[in-house]
């Protein structure tokens, strides 16, 4: 028997399976596709600062560094932000999976191909392997298994279409700036936003998000065609991001189950980045499981430990939120008189795409943007 069996090979329960070896216990991850990395359906863009406090060595992963972001309001206004060292990296996401794999293998870790969940009963967990039937046991099952996860299902958890976003992507050649993302806020990807990373100058991934029920992969070559009319797309891919709270309680954790990742949601609503959350809370799992089984420490302490990243995603959930209230016209004048005011600097130098807590303090303490506090007390109440 396993005594703890992950069920999904991405960062999240990768790093799960990595730290649970570093204190002792052994963990056998189980991926339904043939290979680690597959499908590969990822912007790829990570924060700098998540990578060092990971202390993740990128290597052959790392195709771009980032200094910053174009932001297009609807009606076509701009904030550029543009800081004096790199603020992200774009990887090849594939890549960046195995070379976690990898990892994983050196320290021990079991990983166990062409392996999808079909049920769990207690300690029981019936899988299909090569179109074969398979009976596994494990005493804890982690459920890291995305954003359609059949562990949460099995849970009894529930989850409103309305807390999911459509996207499409493309790879596209052309003329990018190298250093900077972009952003645009329109219908045309309606609860959420388009986005070009650039992967070269010549290279970038180009796509957008929408509410269930539009067509992303209709919209997205309108989107390209209309914002980046010399670009030539190919290999377009379509996906789901979960896009709402992060889970608490018994959605969260259940008897001998515990959800990780986009699983669990823990995931940024503002942006659906989910990787370097969804490692740091494999991190926090394990060592509650770890706590658990060397000292009785009950599993339900897994909320608690997770606090100061939830209170950042349910920051990022909150913005999101309030952003889908709001008419282009009103979206268009909260920008413009942001820029007016100077939001550019002050966000090169406070701003950071992990943790929105640390600036939006600082953003009520500075009188200019008092005209905000209204705008402020919304998020935080919503």
């Amino acid at each position: 028997m396993d005594t703890i069996a992950i069920i999904g090979g991405g960062p999240a329960g990768l790093q799960a399976a990595v730290r649970l070896r570093e204190l002792g216990f052994e963990a056998t991850v189980f991926e339904e596709h043939e290979a680690i990395g597959l499908p590969e359906n990822c912007g790829g863009l990570i924060s700098r600062s998540g990578v060092k406090a990971l202390g993740l060595d990128l290597g052959e992963c790392l195709q771009n560094e980032i200094r910053g972001a174009k932001i297009f309001s609807p009606n076509g206004t701009m904030l550029k932000i543009l800081c004096p060292k790199p603020v992200a990296y774009v990887i090849e996401r594939k890549e960046f999976d195995q070379m976690l794999a990898r990892k994983a293998k050196e320290k021990g870790v079991k990983i166990a191909p062409h392996s999808r969940l079909i049920d769990i009963h207690g300690q029981s967990l019936f899988f299909k392997s090569k179109e074969r039937g398979e009976l596994k046991k494990a005493e804890y099952v982690i459920g890291a298994d995305g954003v359609n996860s059949a562990v949460r299902q099995l849970m009894g958890t529930s989850i409103s279409g309305q807390n999911f976003i459509h996207t499409a992507q493309a790879t596209c050649t052309g003329n990018f700036e190298k250093e900077t993302v972009e952003v645009y806020l329109g219908n045309f990807a309606e609860g959420f936003f388009g986005w070009m990373v650039p992967v070269s100058n010549e290279k970038a991934r180009i796509g957008l998000g929408c509410r269930l029920g539009k067509n992303p992969a209709e919209n997205l070559q309108k989107f390209i065609s209309q914002k980046y009319p010399d670009a030539k797309s190919y290999g377009t891919k379509s996906s789901l991001i979960p896009c709402g709270a992060p889970l608490t309680g018994t959605q969260l954790q259940k008897g001998n189950m515990m959800l990780l990742g986009d699983a669990a949601f823990q995931t940024k609503a503002t942006t659906g980045g989910g990787i370097i959350f969804g490692m740091k809370a494999g991190n926090i799992l394990a060592e509650t499981i770890a706590e658990h089984l060397k000292h009785k420490k009950p599993l339900s302490q897994y909320e608690k430990n997770l606090a100061p990243l939830n209170k950042e995603l349910r920051m990022h959930w909150k913005i999101r939120k309030y952003f889908d209230g709001m008419k282009n016209g009103e979206i268009d004048a909260l920008i413009a008189k942001l820029k007016a005011k100077g939001i550019e600097e002050f966000l090169e130098k406070e701003g950071d795409m992990d943790n929105p807590s640390k600036f939006v303090g600082k953003l009520a303490g500075r009188p200019k943007f008092w005209f905000m506090a209204r705008t402020l007390l919304d998020i935080a109440r919503s």
